[in-house]
């Protein structure tokens, strides 16, 4: 928000989005596992284009939070956030990602769930910076944007994912946070928490940054839990 100076290239530096999606990486941290900063430069000018190219198309938030019905959006997701929740099935690493975000946003269609998550705040602090930084799909946060550049590490969790590591935490898919082991988990610097499901009483284990989304692996066709012991 006026900081461009601040913000030629800085690898620590993150958006307000992806400190809320948790485990998002910077756009301008390069050459590192899991980079996605050469795949977002090298995108942003075809971006360009087809705004150029195709005027009609609706660019997510840049032209709002609130696409009409039957609009061809283009938006940006993280397939991080929607991947654990579907077994991978034979699928490349790749193949996955694709087919979650197909998945999704075919049921979040379906139950009425996209809409909500187009939407995540109409109005305030976190929609004027969002306006500028861009949103990443079905990314949710309280915290207030900071006035200058952010730094990955601990202190900028945000408050929604402290919320969900919470003992007693149930999320929107029945699944509840039982307790926190000094385990290690499979995702960047996660420990593994212990989840129980509300339908089926399934016990298991999963990273803290997955827990808002996860899917019982037993009833609910999650990816396999991780172990607890």
């Amino acid at each position: 928000m006026g900081a461009g100076t601040d913000r030629q290239g800085e690898r620590r530096w993150r958006r307000l989005t992806e400190e809320a999606a948790g485990s998002a990486k910077s756009v301008f941290h390069f050459d590192v596992q899991g980079s996605v900063a050469k795949s977002t430069h090298a995108g942003i000018p075809w971006l360009r284009r087809i705004r150029a190219a195709r005027p009609e198309l609706y660019f997510w938030p840049l032209d709002g939070w609130s696409p009409l019905l039957g609009t061809s959006v283009i938006a940006e997701v993280y397939p991080r956030l929607w991947s654990t929740a579907y077994p991978v099935a034979g699928r490349n690493p790749d193949q996955h990602d694709a087919y979650s975000v197909a998945r999704w946003l075919q049921e979040a269609d379906l139950d009425g769930s996209l809409q909500r998550a187009l939407r995540p705040f109409e109005s305030g602090p976190i929609d004027t910076t969002a306006r500028v930084e861009r949103w990443i799909l079905d990314v949710e946060t309280s915290e207030p944007p900071k006035s200058s550049p952010r730094k990955l590490g601990p202190a900028m969790v945000p408050r929604s994912a402290r919320e969900t590591t919470r003992t007693g935490y149930l999320n929107r898919n029945g699944q509840e946070v039982i307790q926190r082991r000094d385990l290690p988990g499979n995702d960047h610097n996660q420990k593994v928490y212990v989840l129980r499901c509300r339908q089926c009483a399934a016990v298991y284990g999963a990273n803290g940054s997955d827990i808002f989304q996860r899917r019982c692996p037993k009833c609910g066709g999650g990816s396999k839990g991780l172990v607890t012991h």
